[in-house]
């Protein structure tokens, strides 16, 4: 539990399995807030190390339960202006879920990929959900071209005066990146380096706006 986890370096393994723990508990008790009430803020006191996978487990299991059992549509309090649904943390919670799981693995030394239908979605939720955090630049002008081969997903990302606009379409870019679907996501999301997807075109560009993009 002391390992630190070298895609979150700030993080050891015990940070990891708190915040996801927490994150899973504290989504469930969003899921009873109004769209107009308060966030659930009730404080989650993590375990000790020896019963963190047991704990981990059962904050998880109650979150999975307790989101079959809801109608998707139902209103719920989120922190998205554009999504005020049961099915905003669904999404949320489960690509939270993966990526944190591949760090996890990561950690250990061998990880899985994230399953490409699966990643496909995360990448168009990273992309919907950058522009609502502010402070980070985007270039001035170019565009980005990104191309999963494993599973159905394309996106073009243009950066101009007005900010970054994303559409779903097959389209030329300044640079064009192609790889597997979990690929595409952890390269955005920092875990991976650019040399685990296939880069053509400028890669400047490509590389100004990771630089800002990066959880």
């Amino acid at each position: 539990m002391d390992a630190v986890v070298p895609s979150c370096p700030e993080w050891t393994m015990h940070d990891l399995v708190r915040h996801l723990g927490s994150h899973h508990r504290w989504v469930a008790g969003n899921l009873d807030r109004p769209p107009d009430g308060q966030v659930f803020d009730e404080f989650v006191h993590d375990p000790e190390d020896v019963a963190a996978g047991d704990w981990l487990r059962s904050g998880a299991e109650t979150l999975a339960a307790k989101l079959e059992a809801m109608d998707p549509a139902t209103p719920c309090w989120t922190w998205v202006p554009f999504d005020r649904s049961v099915a905003f943390w669904a999404r949320r919670t489960t690509h939270e879920t993966a990526v944190h799981r591949w760090d996890a693995q990561n950690t250990a030394g061998t990880a899985d990929a994230i399953a490409g239908p699966l990643a496909a979605d995360g990448v168009d939720e990273y992309l919907g959900l950058l522009p609502l955090f502010p402070g980070r630049e985007v270039p001035a002008a170019g565009s980005i071209h990104l191309h999963s081969t494993d599973a159905s997903g394309e996106w073009l990302v243009r950066f101009g005066s007005d900010g970054m606009h994303v559409t779903r379409e097959h389209a030329k870019g300044d640079v064009a990146v192609r790889g597997a679907a979990s690929d595409l996501l952890l390269v955005l999301l920092g875990r991976k380096g650019t040399d685990a997807v296939e880069v053509l075109g400028d890669a400047s560009v490509l590389d100004r706006w990771l630089e800002q993009a990066r959880f």
